[in-house]
């Protein structure tokens, strides 16, 4: 009997989570934490926008997977690493992910989290470097000008300066004046969750990313992206 109870239970668990995708609960969560190692980026992927099409690899260089956290973090687990370099610019360098399962052209209230690991303090790359996040009905891309300059699609704004696709923004100062640890930031609009609508095949699209300015390496790690909607 006992067995069966336990059945029962793990049966009416998942009902609940299933609820998700259909009429009978009007909540949805979105967790993504990269905890499944190498190959674990829960649908995130990644892309960089605003070099030029003629950079070489003396001045161009980036770097994206899952791996496992920094020092000054929590070592045992992972988070979605992200490296890159342009020499001759300012470059976008971010991770993207389409989520299904909303009703067509239906509004939802939504709070966004997005969890960054970072190591930097020197003003050098503090004041040229800002972190961005945003949702939106159409694909994140990368698309190349005919000024020969791949560029993001959506409006993030240039450098320090925010567009009307971005949600979330703010500061990669690191908290630890060690800069051979990392430290955590938190991004979140909890207190002023925005209606957002999903598009006519019921998703929505999820950015992530550093716009910099800074012309050396630098390093980031997204620890975790939480995404909650409640269906209005």
């Amino acid at each position: 009997m006992l067995k069966k109870y336990i059945l029962i239970a793990i049966v009416a668990a998942a009902g609940l989570w299933s609820c998700n995708e259909d009429s009978l609960d009007a909540s949805i969560t979105v967790d993504s934490n990269f905890q499944s190692g190498a190959g674990g980026e829960n649908g995130w992927i990644p892309g960089y926008a605003g070099y030029a099409a003629t950079a070489d690899s003396s001045q161009l260089d980036t770097v994206a997977a899952t791996a496992l956290l920094p020092r000054g973090l929590d070592t045992t687990q992972y988070g979605f690493r992200i490296l890159s370099r342009y020499s001759k610019g300012n470059m976008f360098s971010y991770i993207k992910k389409r989520v299904t399962g909303f009703k067509p052209n239906k509004p939802y209230e939504m709070t966004l989290q997005v969890d960054l690991a970072t190591k930097y303090t020197a003003s050098a790359v503090v004041d040229k470097v800002t972190f961005k996040s945003g949702v939106s009905t159409k694909e994140p891309l990368t698309t190349k000008l005919t000024s020969g300059v791949y560029a993001f699609n959506l409006d993030k704004g240039s450098g320090t300066q925010v567009g009307k696709d971005v949600l979330l923004s703010g500061s990669i100062a690191s908290t630890n004046l060690d800069t051979r640890y990392y430290t955590l930031l938190r991004y979140s609009n909890d207190g002023q969750p925005i209606t957002v609508t999903a598009n006519g095949n019921g998703e929505l699209w999820f950015y992530a990313g550093t716009d910099s300015d800074y012309k050396d390496t630098t390093i980031f790690y997204f620890d975790r992206i939480i995404a909650r909607f409640k269906e209005l």
